[in-house]
């Protein structure tokens, strides 16, 4: 309670001593919202997926559908090989399903040297998905963005030379793997992640603090934006380099 602002999501104030931070109306509204929300969401594993999903896998997909239905953005941050691609294209399936209407299309952006990779795998798990991987920004047509394809994979070099057109979409979710890349939040990469305008927002990493708690905060700048405060908060309260 002093002049510092930070952003709360509502399930922050869930605890006793948010009684004391608010009116009793505001109160009773923030226990009943508690109570809507869907804490154990396990939704079936959408039948049009191609391949059989390991039981941890289905596990992560029900941690991406309970973020997405809580109106949180965050990272899986399985070690390599466990398969973070194939729970992403499970989850980005059930997205699309659970949208009423035409859902709009998903944004990959992932190393130039993983674009074939993303296509490769969503023929395989899920081909129903039209999937356009942008081998050039000259190939990016906004309006067959808009209405012919379902996921559009670019690179993050792309995406800083593209973010003025694709930041006037707004995507079904916005998936970065290897988030790392994001970890400077000065740099051009991260800044043009978060101009992107998405209704759910993931980050794919194994690694998703390298050398600095700063390298979190810019992941989460893009993934749940204020989760953690301004990057001024941040650093005065948690990145002080010689607090234990």
């Amino acid at each position: 309670l002093n002049e510092e602002a930070h952003r709360v999501h509502w399930r922050h104030l869930t605890g006793d001593k948010g009684a004391g931070l608010l009116t009793a109306n505001a109160w009773a509204k923030l226990q009943q919202r508690l109570a809507d929300a869907e804490l154990g969401t396990r939704p079936e594993v959408p039948p049009e997926l191609a391949i059989t999903l390991r039981s941890y896998q289905i596990d992560g997909f029900h941690f991406l559908s309970y973020l997405a239905v809580n109106r949180f953005g965050g990272i899986l941050a399985d070690d390599m090989g466990l398969g973070k691609t194939v729970q992403t294209i499970t989850w980005v399936l059930w997205l699309r399903n659970s949208w009423e209407g035409t859902p709009p299309p998903t944004i990959v952006v992932c190393p130039k040297s993983v674009l074939d990779v993303w296509a490769i795998e969503f023929r395989k798990a899920a081909p129903v998905v039209r999937v356009q991987v942008l081998h050039d920004k000259d190939e990016l047509d906004m309006s067959q963005l808009v209405n012919g394809i379902d996921v559009l994979v670019l690179n993050y070099a792309q995406l800083r030379s593209t973010i003025d057109s694709l930041k006037n979409v707004t995507f079904l979710a916005a998936i970065l793997d290897e988030g790392q890349q994001i970890k400077n939040p000065d740099s051009k990469a991260a800044r043009a992640a978060r101009e992107v305008n998405a209704h759910n927002r993931l980050v794919l990493t194994g690694t998703p603090m390298e050398n600095r708690l700063l390298d979190l905060w810019s992941l989460m700048a893009f993934a749940t934006p204020g989760a953690l405060g301004d990057r001024a908060y941040f650093t005065k309260h948690f990145d002080r380099r010689k607090d234990e």
